[in-house]
């Protein structure tokens, strides 16, 4: 009888690769998007009457117009008078920090009919996070995809109520995702922890010495790990953190000028930044560091729009993005802020605004730190980022040209994320209640 077994085996095993490879078949339908004006997220010119040719999940192909004909398995869309762009991707939220499911959905349903396919969450409680990742994953909840990260810091940090409300039944500084790290911890450990949260990256908080920083950046770099840090992490100076995949807010460079002694972290006692720019010798002697380095800049300008608070303004935090654009860092596009609750459109929009209008970048640079150079960010730029074929198909269709004027990535017409359209013209917007961390 198990010989009988074994020889029936194979032509069983065949039948149902067979079913498997036709279910498979079946499932990934093409549709073919005819006729808009391609901006592809690099530095290319745009072209007119493209088509782009969907299977699944991914781009098949991207041809002009002409060159694809119709095709009656096809699904055509006619996107004739559009413009199409790589799905946005926020580098800078967190919808976990204390966490609240109905707030959060709401946001990420925004951002995804507003154009937003990815966002980087920089700090949260991982559990929730990873529910939410996994139900955007599925398609059971409208949102953008979520690269989330796993937190360490300091042992003195844990005090932040914060990371009480991050891990809620847990001891903050004790689990993976929110882990206290001193000259004795195992660091390789430690990492592998954080990588077994399902983060997509590490978060360099505060309250680490130098030597440290490096240790976590260096081995975050062998295993595969994308490190991302604050531009500072006292006591440790802005240049510990050089050598991350992305270092974060612009002004904290400022702060450095104009407190290098500074050993704790926090907002508190900020000093006048009265008279400081870009041309500040300590300022560009930082941005030379970085260009060499290759970390990204997230300059999360929004943080630095409102009036009347004691931190460095928007025109320093513009002034010092501007400066390291122009000397090749690499800027990627996150808000660190939410959106206003009766705004129907993304926070992210604004900080693309606010990158074209106080740090100089062209509209298409705007465009590519919000796409291929945040796809780099989180380290999925095989993936995502720019529109070619091979990728998932993240895309947005727009009314208005973006090239001339950036607030036209607010006249989306559809997104695409990962094949699934998501039409505008399908969202009932509601207000979003305030929410507090």
């Amino acid at each position: 009888m198990l010989h009988i077994t074994r020889i029936l085996r194979k032509p069983v095993a065949a039948a149902i690769a067979l079913l498997c490879a036709g279910a498979a078949h079946a499932a990934a339908t093409q549709t073919i998007y005819r006729g808009a004006t391609l901006i592809d997220g690099t530095a290319a010119a745009p072209r007119a009457g493209m088509a782009i040719v969907v299977e699944g999940e991914r781009i098949k192909a991207i041809l002009p117009s002409a060159q694809v004909p119709a095709d009656s398995g096809a699904t055509e869309y006619d996107a004739q008078g559009m413009y199409v762009v790589p799905g946005l991707i926020d580098s800078h939220v967190h919808y976990a920090t204390n966490p609240d499911r109905p707030y959060a959905e709401a946001e990420l349903k925004r951002n995804l009919y507003g154009g937003v396919t990815g966002v980087r969450d920089m700090a949260g409680d991982a559990r929730e996070l990873a529910s939410l990742s996994r139900d955007a994953l599925l398609n059971r909840i409208p949102s953008p995809d979520i690269y989330y990260s796993a937190l360490v810091a300091g042992p003195s940090f844990f005090k932040d109520p914060r990371t009480v409300a991050a891990a809620q039944g847990t001891v903050p500084g004790q689990v993976p995702w929110l882990y206290s790290v001193d000259d004795k911890t195992d660091i390789a450990l430690a990492i592998a922890q954080a990588r077994g949260t399902g983060a997509a990256g590490l978060k360099i908080y505060a309250n680490l010495p130098g030597p440290l920083v490096a240790k976590l950046i260096k081995e975050g770099k062998r295993q595969g790990f994308p490190v991302w840090t604050h531009q500072q992490v006292y006591p440790s100076t802005p240049y510990d953190t050089l050598g991350a995949t992305s270092v974060s807010h612009a002004c904290m460079v400022a702060r450095y000028v104009r407190e290098a002694g500074k050993a704790a972290y926090g907002h508190s006692g900020e000093p006048s930044y009265a008279g400081l720019s870009a041309a500040d010798p300590g300022i560009r002697k930082y941005i030379a560091a970085l260009a060499k380095s290759g970390s990204l800049l997230d300059a999360t300008l929004s943080v630095y729009a409102p009036t009347g608070t004691p931190r460095c303004r928007i025109e320093l935090a513009g002034d010092i993005t501007r400066a390291a654009h122009r000397a090749g860092v690499k800027i990627i596009a996150g808000t660190d802020t939410d959106g206003q609750g009766d705004d129907p459109y993304p926070i992210l929009d604004r900080e693309l605004e606010r990158l074209v209008q106080y740090a100089g970048l062209t509209p298409n640079e705007a465009i590519i730190a919000a796409t291929a150079n945040a796809a780099i960010a989180v380290g999925k730029q095989r993936d995502i980022g720019t529109l070619e074929a091979g990728k998932f198909a993240n895309m947005v269709f727009l009314k208005k040209d973006p090239l001339q004027d950036i607030a036209n990535l607010r006249s989306v017409v559809l997104t695409v994320k990962r094949g699934q359209q998501f039409a505008r013209s399908d969202y009932q917007f509601t207000p979003i209640p305030e929410h507090k961390d």
